[in-house]
């Protein structure tokens, strides 16, 4: 199961600094510097959702599976962005529905406790259906293999959700909403969603064409350990498209080939456009 040490110090440092201070000015200082703009509901719903499943999701008993290969690194692209994109439809149907169209303090201070209850529980079933279909195949039961297993994972997602909720309850709703997303700008900025994934996609499709970037390392070693492209990338064009649009669209082949190539580990340059 992932934890703590998976994430960069400097990362960890500035998540444990804004848990101490636990005011909404630092979270919307800390996404700001992340280039989500905190009063921007719709880019705020982006990383709240990276947050929500990273936490929910990935971070549970699924890094064990993963770890046992019932999920490659090119299955854990799809069914991660997947998962984010899930949960970012649940979101903005549940922002709608309260007529909400600004994340300010104004926008949200309508919201109750119950309201709040009813996003995460919400949440819960959805992610916790064992017929949820994956975009790798099988359904979320079939994944887990046994009743315990699937289980392990349902009581993982609900003291997850139970948390997210608890800060909302606890602080106000626009108080947890900024703490987990800060949580998801802050360290999964490799993720599907995230403001600077438009700029990795096309610092990506870029490399791909270029041996000699420094992303290949030195002689293009890394480059030369790949596997030839499948054929789901001859067409940079259409590659980029789907890798902004759906990467859980990808055939499993180019998947796996994209994540072998280091999609995850690209160094974006210092002005990177923050926009998704």
């Amino acid at each position: 199961m992932a934890d703590a040490s998976s994430i960069p110090r400097d990362v960890q440092a500035r998540i444990d600094e804004a848990r101490a201070m636990m005011t909404e000015e630092i979270f919307e200082g800390m996404l700001a510097k992340a280039g989500t703009d905190p009063a921007d509901l719709a880019a705020l719903l982006d990383v709240l959702a990276i947050g929500i499943t990273n936490g929910a999701w990935r971070n549970s008993c699924v890094e064990n599976w993963h770890a046992e290969g019932r999920l490659s690194d090119g299955d854990m692209m799809r069914v991660n962005s997947h998962t984010t994109h899930g949960v970012r439809q649940r979101l903005r149907g549940w922002t709608k529905e309260f007529g909400i169209s600004t994340s300010t303090g104004e926008g949200l201070e309508e919201l109750t406790v119950d309201d709040a209850d009813a996003l995460g529980y919400r949440l819960f079933r959805w992610l916790t259906n064992p017929s949820r279909k994956l975009p790798t195949g099988p359904t979320l039961g079939e994944l887990a293999r046994t009743e315990a297993e699937l289980d392990e994972y349902v009581e993982h997602a609900d003291q997850s959700l139970r948390g997210f909720v608890g800060q909302m309850e606890d602080k106000g709703v626009r108080f947890g909403l900024l703490y987990t997303a800060g949580h998801g700008a802050l360290a999964c900025q490799q993720w599907w969603g995230h403001p600077t994934w438009s700029a990795r996609v096309d610092r990506f499709v870029t490399v791909l064409d270029n041996p000699e970037d420094d992303h290949w390392g030195p002689d293009a070693k890394r480059r030369e350990r790949l596997l030839p492209e499948p054929s789901g990338l001859q067409d940079r064009s259409a590659l980029r498209a789907t890798l902004l649009k759906a990467p859980w669209e990808l055939d499993s082949a180019t998947a796996e080939w994209i994540t072998d190539a280091g999609i995850g580990y690209l160094v974006l340059p210092t002005d990177a456009p923050h926009t998704s």
